[in-house]
């Protein structure tokens, strides 16, 4: 389809702003016939599978791409095949906090909500906790000052719960990855930031870690190094070569189930 390009184009330059895009395939094809396709056109947001789904009465025009714009409120604010691009980024500008989930606040929040949209996570929930001392009769602002420290709370949990999930399949690049971002400057302050630099620390110092960490900086240059292969076999071959190579290791583990794809 022409307009995928443009609609990469478009989820790249705007997901950071709130932006969510949806491809809908409706034509009959399977979960790995979209995975295939999406990889080929380096198609990166999310694409979905139709099914018998009616959109709730959103049946759309006559052919493809068929478009709806969801505003931030969550209503379809325009349908139609050409245009959505603008239309997505008049919506974006109606967006004061991006990832808050509201689009506006109590006047006291405001400064919490702008530290929120801003990645300065500590300082949100810190701004949102001084509200509610300050305003204990003032029932819109301690709702508003609650929703953002639940929002705050929400991101950290999520992200504990990567971490943990990480370590447990032993991808520690990631879970240093995501240690790294905890600890970092979003969430300096916070207690769970503090603990996430000990535990970063001592997952560093540990030898077994040590090892599974340059596993995964090897496969990430064998698959480096397979982007420029010449065919399947040649990276079927790389792969398995290095699961040997590493094996017992998660990555090798991750390198062979490669290897079944392409041999697949």
């Amino acid at each position: 389809m022409k307009a995928l390009p443009s609609v990469e184009a478009l989820w790249k330059n705007n997901k950071d702003r709130g932006l969510h895009v949806f491809l809908v395939e409706s034509q009959g094809g399977t979960e790995d016939d979209l995975k295939k396709y999406a990889e080929q056109k380096g198609l990166t947001f999310p694409i979905a599978i139709r099914n018998s789904c009616d959109f709730n009465g959103y049946k759309g025009g006559n052919g493809l791409p068929y478009a709806f714009v969801v505003g931030p409120d969550g209503k379809v604010v325009w349908q139609g095949r050409e245009g959505y691009g603008a239309v997505c980024v008049q919506q974006l500008e109606r967006i004061k906090y991006p990832g808050l989930g509201k689009l506006e606040v109590a006047p006291e929040c405001v400064k919490a909500a702008t530290k929120f949209a801003t990645g300065d996570y500590a300082g949100a929930k810190d701004e949102a906790l001084k509200v509610k001392e300050k305003e204990a009769d003032n029932e819109a602002a301690l709702a508003d000052a609650e929703f953002i420290i639940n929002r705050v709370d929400a991101r950290v949990t999520a992200l504990r719960t990567k971490i943990d999930d990480a370590k447990t399949k032993r991808r520690y690049h990631e879970a240093v990855a995501m240690l790294e971002e905890l600890s970092g400057k979003s969430y300096k302050g916070l207690e769970e930031s503090e603990h996430a630099a000990e535990e970063l620390k001592e997952l560093k110092k540990d030898k077994d870690v040590k090892n599974e960490l340059k596993a995964w900086d090897q496969l990430e240059k064998t698959l480096a190094a397979n982007e420029k292969a010449k065919s399947d076999a040649d990276k079927y071959k790389n792969l398995i070569k290095f699961a040997e190579k590493y094996e017992g290791m998660a990555a090798a583990e991750e390198a062979k189930a490669l290897a079944e794809k392409l041999s697949g």
